[in-house]
């Protein structure tokens, strides 16, 4: 087992827990009615953030461990660079200032010259459904995850959550809704781990003359 493995294995068992307290804490301990439907409610919440911070989390350990081989950008594959070049520039925003162009100009040629440290900051929009996880997975040429698996389930915690966070009160939070949340966050990490760690074993960051 490399180091990457260990690292992605320990976040999945920390996620385990906490998700395990998620579904439970409501029902450990002696409390009214009101309070166990509150907590039940509000657990997801918590589900959903754990399931956004483990996507979060395993990227930037996947590509801190990259960022230790000190790759140039000869080595990398071509999905690696525009990856890089991207939250370097931030193409989504316009730079219409010509003196804003000249340094990225500059500071995008200085980095070229060096070995890679890719940014491991990663941006799920506050939205993390499969469309996001999976434009995610495939920039940087990993698997993405199954989209008849997921879709629906995943849209379905994203708008309890979303109802939830704006203060709606028209959807009703079951034990049942709460148990299967907590098993599909669980699935999606360990389908993401097998991911990140098979993109990493098969070396899927290197240009392919170099991977051979």
């Amino acid at each position: 087992m490399n180091n990457l493995e260990s690292l992605l294995l320990a976040e999945i068992d920390t996620l385990q827990s906490k998700m395990y307290k998620c579904k439970t804490i409501h029902l450990r301990y002696s409390m009214t009615n009101d309070h166990i439907d509150f907590l039940r409610r509000y657990s997801i919440l918590g589900i959903y953030a754990e399931w956004e911070g483990f996507l979060k989390k395993s990227i930037t350990l996947y590509l801190q461990e990259i960022n230790r081989e000190k790759l140039s950008f000869s080595s990398l594959n071509e999905n690696y660079i525009s990856y890089q070049t991207d939250n370097f520039i931030k193409f989504k925003q316009p730079k219409t200032n010509f003196k804003t162009i000249t340094k990225l100009s500059n500071d995008l040629y200085k980095m070229y010259q060096e070995p890679v440290i890719f940014n491991t900051s990663v941006n799920t929009e506050s939205n993390a459904n499969l469309s996001i996880a999976n434009s995610i997975l495939e920039k940087l040429c990993l698997e993405p995850l199954d989209e008849k698996s997921y879709k629906i389930p995943l849209d379905r915690l994203l708008r309890f959550r979303n109802a939830i966070a704006h203060g709606e009160e028209g959807i009703p939070v079951t034990q049942k809704d709460v148990d299967s949340f907590t098993l599909l966050v669980q699935n999606l990490a360990i389908d993401i781990v097998s991911a990140i760690s098979k993109g990493y074993q098969d070396k899927v960051y290197l240009a392919r003359s170099s991977s051979k």
